[in-house]
Order: C-alpha cells, then sequence, then structure tokens
C-alpha cells in the first residue's frame, strides 16, 4: 500500500520548532549574537571615528577632517555591527579571541573592498583637487581605493572581532 500526504497518522507527526535547529551540532544562542552585534557597533564606531580622523588628518584641513570623521563613525558602525553578528556566530562562546581575530580581520577586508567598490567616481576624483600628495597616491585609480578601504575595515575587523569574541569567551 503506498503513503501520500493525506495518509499520514497522527502519532507520526511531529513539530518543528526553532529550539531543534543547530549549526555543526550545536545549538544557536540568538541571545549571545545580539550582544555581540550590540557591542560590535558601539566599538567599531568609537574605533571608525579614530580611523576616520586620522585618515581625515591627511587632507591637512578642518573639512577633510570632519569628513573623515563622519565617515568613520557611519562605516565603523555598520562594520562593528555586522562583524559582531559574524563573529558571535562562527567563534560564538568557545572560539577566543583569535578565532574572532581572524573572523573580523577577513570579513572586514571583504566589506572595505565592497564600500571602495561603490565610491563613486566624482567623490575619489574630488581627493585630488586638496594637493594632498598622500591622498593624490591612495585615490589615483579604484585599485588604491579599495585597497586602502580594504586595509582600514580590515584593521577595524580584527579590533572588533578580537574584543567581541575575547568579552564572549567561557573557558
Amino acid at each position: 500500500m503506498t503513503k501520500n500526504a493525506l495518509s499520514i497518522t497522527e502519532g507520526s507527526q511531529s513539530t518543528w520548532s526553532q529550539a531543534n535547529e543547530t549549526a555543526n551540532d550545536k545549538p544557536v544562542d540568538i541571545g549571545l549574537i545580539k550582544q555581540s552585534a550590540l557591542f560590535g557597533g558601539i566599538l567599531g564606531e568609537i574605533a571608525g571615528a579614530i580611523l576616520g580622523t586620522v585618515t581625515g588628518a591627511l587632507t591637512a584641513n578642518l573639512t577633510g577632517i570632519l569628513m573623515g570623521f563622519t565617515a568613520g563613525i557611519m562605516l565603523g558602525s555598520l562594520t562593528g555591527l555586522l562583524i559582531g553578528i559574524v563573529v558571535g556566530r562562527i567563534a560564538g562562546d568557545s572560539g577566543g579571541p583569535s578565532i574572532g581575530a581572524f573572523s573580523g580581520m577577513g570579513f572586514g577586508a571583504i566589506l572595505g573592498a565592497l564600500f571602495g567598490l561603490i565610491i563613486p567616481e566624482s567623490l575619489r576624483m574630488s581627493a585630488g583637487t586638496m594637493n594632498t600628495p598622500v591622498l593624490n597616491a591612495l585615490t589615483s585609480s579604484r585599485f588604491e581605493t579599495v585597497s586602502l578601504f580594504a586595509f582600514l575595515l580590515c584593521i577595524l575587523g580584527t579590533l572588533v572581532g578580537v574584543w567581541v569574541s575575547g568579552k564572549n569567551y567561557k573557558p
């Protein structure tokens, strides 16, 4: 006798719950990921503000410093939030700081490359009008811009990844 979907008996039915879902035979702790995302966002905002201000200081004028500060806060908070989620998911509470460092480093470089690719050509070329040799060298082509953003967000990702996973680590 063949069975179809309508002939399932009540005894053989089972309910699915989110608690049964596992990743690598380990339950997913949503509270840890939310906590990691919040903490990563705050750390990313602070570290992004510092990196943005230092990068903006290469222009040697107040407008460049303030633009770097603003861009650093925006990119830092978004990057920190995403890296907090990634590190909370990958490292969890047993991964340790080195897992967080490598996860943040890799994901930060990928995010930086993506952000560097979406920088408009007009904004990239306007850096050349400030007559700053360092910015002229870093923004002369799309490759240099992508490399700069990948490097800066790799640094930010490493910092956030180490700190978030170190805070979550339970030996």
